[in-house]
């Protein structure tokens, strides 16, 4: 599974050291529950079957429901550790959750 995973983030993910965050492109063809779950695999370098259950932070069926179809907005929620934000243009921002103490303790 590792190689498929290194696969599939390859080129997807970028790292934006102004903001400390990950940025990931996902497909409107995809189910963005997966997307979510291989991306903080792959930036951790863990397995994805290594990381807990999805459905621990957010229903993955209704996540993926929302995304599917014309959904304006963003969903945003916590996941090992990860604060995780879907925007409807086909982004997903992955911030360590610490990241997020230490940006309000600068403005």
């Amino acid at each position: 599974m590792r190689a498929k995973t290194e696969q599939w983030w390859e080129g997807r993910i970028d790292y934006d050291r102004g903001a400390e965050s990950y940025h990931v492109a996902y497909e409107q063809s995809e189910l963005v529950s997966t997307s979510v779950v291989l991306s903080v695999a792959a930036i951790e370098g863990e397995e994805p079957t290594a990381l807990p259950p999805l459905a621990e932070a957010i229903d993955p069926d209704a996540l993926d429901d929302l995304f599917a179809g014309d959904v304006r907005g963003q969903v945003s929620f916590t996941y090992t550790g990860y604060d995780v934000t879907i925007h409807d243009d086909g982004r997903i921002e992955i911030l360590p959750s610490t990241d997020v103490a230490r940006r309000q303790q600068r403005n």
